[in-house]
């Protein structure tokens, strides 16, 4: 957001446009700076001037971005709309929801188109190179790495016909802004070929700066009603899009004020353009962005982590809930197995003392009965012993009494025959 809020600073205290009314609200279109930030604002600022006076109540201002600025400020709703390539609108359709409500007509010297391509061409005299196969082994060049219409159209086609161009090239470069560079550099011999956007050999052999006999377009394709040198198919042009927090109303009125906008008017002029058109589909450029694995299509197929986080974050969240529950559930289960474990050793381990004890009882029961038993037989046998004891004792008094007795008759006998003194 700092960073925003001084660009505007810098903007506003240039004077490109009018200072904003302190009752407007402030409307922030958010331009590729693919030129430089000058330049955006020399050729832009006209255009939002021409919306605040189209629209009263909002004052517009340009906000010059570079390919890194664009999607942090969209992301965080720093801009209520954006101007960009095709390539940076797809990648930004996908990845923030922006929407398209115009298209831009490019003003070039055969007339007004809303579609790009892109030519590959080399010189004319080389006569090793006439098809995009010849290029194996050789050094092309384009204007970067992720540019649409300097690069990833060319690239394309060649993919088309099974050409790798950062392995079979002898050496790919990318030259930077302006595009003239690549083809200057083709036409002295740096390189052996080039690429550059639709209408650009035309622009330059106007200008006198070139020659187009000197050059061989690679190749060639053909579109209906479009008059310039092409190797490739062809592609909306630069979209004109309203985020997600802009709001519907002010978003229909400057779709409206665009289409609106008559060629010649003054912003058109600046901005080298000739009108804007209602948006036109932009599913090829998503395709071709897929094809390549370029933008937000570069790991396509092999999510990261972060990635994979954002686009299944419910599916992880439930799974990992899922989870959570299972271990929680496991620990618990294992908590109860081992109370239980330790409840049946616990029991296991009384049984065992309780066996013993049985066992003991059992082994004391049966010595106590063996003795009970040998006490018994031993008592019969002292009984039997006193008893024939007392019998035979019985019997010998018995016998003494009988004898005493005997002895007593026979003395009272004696007694009684024998005469008195």
């Amino acid at each position: 957001m700092l960073r925003l809020f001084c660009i505007l600073l810098a903007f506003l205290g240039s004077g490109t446009i009018a200072s904003v009314q302190a009752a407007d609200h402030l409307v922030r279109l958010g331009v590729l700076a693919h030129r430089g930030k000058d330049e955006a604002l020399k050729s832009w600022g006209p255009t939002a001037q021409y919306l605040s006076q189209q629209i009263p109540g909002y004052q517009f201002v340009i906000v010059p971005l570079s390919n890194d600025d664009i999607g942090p400020a969209v992301e965080y709703n720093e801009l209520e709309f954006v101007l960009t390539n095709p390539g940076s609108y797809a990648e930004l359709e996908y990845g923030f929801g922006i929407t398209r409500i115009a298209t831009l007509k490019s003003k070039s010297p055969l007339g007004a188109y809303s579609v790009i391509g892109a030519v590959i061409f080399t010189r004319a005299d080389r006569k090793d190179i006439r098809t995009l196969s010849d290029l194996r082994g050789k050094r092309f060049m384009a204007v970067h790495e992720n540019a649409f219409g300097g690069w990833w159209l060319a690239w394309h086609e060649m993919k088309r016909q099974g050409i790798d161009p950062y392995q079979e090239f002898s050496r790919l470069s990318f030259s930077g802004f302006p595009q003239d560079n690549i083809v200057y550099a083709v036409r002295d011999g740096k390189v052996d070929a080039g690429t550059v956007r639709t209408d650009l050999l035309e622009s330059m052999a106007l200008g006198h700066k070139i020659q187009l006999k000197d050059f061989r377009v690679l190749n060639a394709q053909h579109a209906d009603n479009f008059p310039y040198l092409l190797s490739t198919p062809l592609y909306p042009d630069w979209a004109f899009a309203t985020l997600r927090h802009t709001p519907d109303e002010l978003a229909q009125q400057v779709a409206i004020a665009l289409l609106k906008m008559q060629p010649g008017h003054p912003a058109a002029q600046a901005g080298d353009y000739v009108e804007w058109t209602v948006p036109l589909d932009y599913h090829s450029v998503q395709q071709l962005m897929l094809e390549l694995r370029v933008g937000h299509y570069l790991n396509y197929g092999t999510l990261s982590f972060v990635d994979l986080l954002k686009q299944y974050r419910i599916g992880i969240a439930a799974v990992l809930l899922a989870m959570i529950l299972l271990a929680a559930a496991y620990l618990y289960t294992l908590h109860l197995n081992r109370r239980l474990s330790h409840t049946m050793k616990h029991l296991e381990e009384e049984i065992t003392q309780r066996q013993r004890i049985e066992k003991d009882l059992r082994r004391a029961r049966d010595d106590l009965e063996c003795r009970v038993a040998d006490r018994t037989a031993e008592l019969a046998r002292i009984n039997e012993e006193l008893e024939s004891r007392v019998a035979h004792r019985t019997a010998q008094l018995l016998s003494a009494m009988q004898r005493l007795d005997a002895e007593m008759k026979i003395k009272h006998e004696q007694s009684d025959t024998s005469p008195p003194a």
